[in-house]
């Protein structure tokens, strides 16, 4: 068998592996959490008539604002032909990490030209807990991920091949990443600096190709947030009165905890302190920059063509560059927008991705650059097998976790509870409050106030129905039908986050005098006032 075709075969058989993986792990369906029910439940609006949103606890329909629409677009389109979303959503994840898979190590086996690459970039794709944990979930991040690795992709074919017809295609996966999530703007920006500094055209061509692409990409969502201005939303506001220092600190803090987290078998490394991590950095840093300065001296010393595709120069900068791109984008997010990205894996993730791909991607150059050196194949062989094995034994526990009992609002443990018949025994009439107003909103279609949009920023007493009683039911929601208390025991941990050793004290004002209408194993709903029960 060729080289070729046994590099595409063993890619094509990880894509499968991989769509296997997510099949075997969303046996209970993808985990939901809040803001996949926004997605979900949104998309079904949507396919009802109602519009691309939400209808809020007081019954008035609130647009999508916060996140772009493209994944609920996606699951309302199979919502049309009768498919379950939250099945949609599964499928559309077990298809989609396969073909992820797929063209990521086809793509870059047809630039490079390096089987072990190709291989290993699947690899790395399959392996990656995070990657694994977000295919799991009925979230826009798989969506997001395809789209905007195979804009990257189709601009690294295009430098190579020069057909207008990819970058184009290039401009529209690039577009559809951005419309799914607005952090997909670094996918643009890395798109736009490639074409730039190692296209091979003229500059004014350059230019061209990179305003072309740019426009192209950002067409959708520069549309959608017109549509936004023009129903007077916002998407996110700045934040005010931000100590904008204390702020970037926390960012910093936090990005460098999730680097640490990334690196392979840290039970056997000294415990992480930020100095640690920083000079960890540092010293990678420049042995990378010393290594790439010493192979490009030895370039130029033998006349070697330094921007030749195969040799892995231009791809590791490509994903380098995308992973600062990233990043930037993040910090800014954080820093100047309200509300903040979630400081998680999850959010770092392309970060990751395009860190790794870049190693292998120099280390790829290295080899090439000193061809004599043959035993220099066996670093990446080594370095990916021992990432590879701390990566794939959390993947695999994570698939096994989930595969048992699921995860969030679709877990094996919320199915049939009791707590959501007595919900939809309630009459419409009567408002809904919740400390889980989401999960209330997935199991049963009705929408609730959640308990802490009724509280203030600084968590004070609210008064209740004798003036006094701490964070009680607002007065402004009630009106002669009363309003229904939905507490889920989450409720505990919630105020115990809040309020610390006062937790149990605010619990007790919160349901007094209310009437306790239903106890469940899973929560206890209450009416006020006491004399309006159904």
């Amino acid at each position: 068998m060729r080289k070729l075709d046994l590099t595409l075969v063993l890619i094509m058989g990880f894509a499968l592996i991989g769509a296997l993986m997510i099949f075997y792990s969303t046996v209970w369906g993808p985990w939901v959490y809040s803001d996949s029910t926004e997605y979900i439940v949104s998309a079904r609006n949507l396919i009802q008539g109602h519009g691309l949103g939400l209808f809020g606890g007081s019954g008035a329909f609130h647009p999508l604002s916060l996140h772009p629409p493209f994944y609920s677009l996606v699951l309302s389109f199979f919502g049309l032909f009768g498919a379950d979303l939250v099945t949609a959503s599964r499928w559309i994840n077990i298809i989609l990490f396969g073909l992820t898979i797929l063209f990521l190590g086809a793509t870059i086996y047809a630039y490079t030209k390096s089987s072990w690459l190709a291989i290993i970039a699947s690899l790395l794709f399959l392996c990656l807990p995070v990657v694994v944990d977000v295919f799991s979930g009925a979230m826009s991040e798989p969506l997001f991920l395809f789209t905007g690795l195979s804009g990257l992709c189709l601009i690294l074919l295009f430098l190579k091949d020069n057909r207008l017809v990819l970058l184009i295609i290039a401009s529209i996966a690039s577009g559809l990443a951005m419309l799914t999530r607005y952090s997909g703007v670094a996918f643009m920006i890395t798109g736009i600096g490639i074409l730039l500094i190692f296209s091979l055209k003229p500059w004014k061509k350059r230019i061209v190709d990179a305003a072309a692409y740019g426009l192209m990409t950002s067409f959708p969502t520069i549309g959608w947030l017109i549509w936004l201005r023009t129903q007077s939303l916002g998407v996110r506001s700045t934040p005010i009165g931000v100590n904008w220092g204390e702020q970037f600190t926390r960012f910093k803090l936090a990005a460098m905890e999730i680097f640490w987290s990334w690196i392979p078998f840290t039970s056997l490394l000294p415990r992480y302190s930020y100095n640690l991590a920083r000079n960890l950095i540092i010293i990678f840093l420049v042995l990378v920059l010393g290594l790439v300065g010493l192979s490009i001296w030895k370039m130029h010393k033998n006349n070697q063509k330094l921007l030749d595709p195969t040799n892995g120069l231009i791809l590791g900068v490509f994903m380098f560059g995308l992973a600062a791109a990233y990043l930037f984008v993040l910090a800014f997010s954080y820093l100047f927008t309200s509300p903040p990205p979630d400081l998680i894996n999850r959010t770092f993730l392309p970060i990751q991705l395009a860190f790794l791909l870049g190693v292998f991607s120099l280390i790829l150059f290295f080899i090439r650059t000193w061809k004599s050196a043959r035993w220099l194949v066996s670093i990446p062989i080594i370095l990916a097998f021992g990432i590879l094995v701390s990566y794939l034994h959390d993947s695999l526990g994570l698939v096994s976790r989930y595969h048992q009992e699921g995860a969030g609002y679709t877990a094996k443990a919320w199915r049939n509870a009791d707590i959501f018949k007595r919900i939809q025994q309630i009459s419409a009439n009567i408002p809904l409050i919740s400390n889980e107003s989401a999960l209330v909103l997935f199991y049963t279609g009705r929408p609730a106030y959640d308990l802490s949009e009724l509280t203030d920023q600084t968590h004070q007493a609210i008064p209740g129905q004798d003036g006094n009683a701490a964070n009680d039911l607002p007065r402004n929601i009630l009106n002669e039908n009363g309003v229904a208390l939905v507490l889920f025991y989450s409720i505990h941990q919630q105020f115990q986050e809040l309020y610390g050793d006062n937790s149990a004290v605010r619990l007790e004002d919160l349901i007094r005098g209310l009437t306790l209408y239903s106890k469940t194993a899973d929560g206890e709903i209450y009416f006020y006032p006491s004399s309006q029960l159904p």
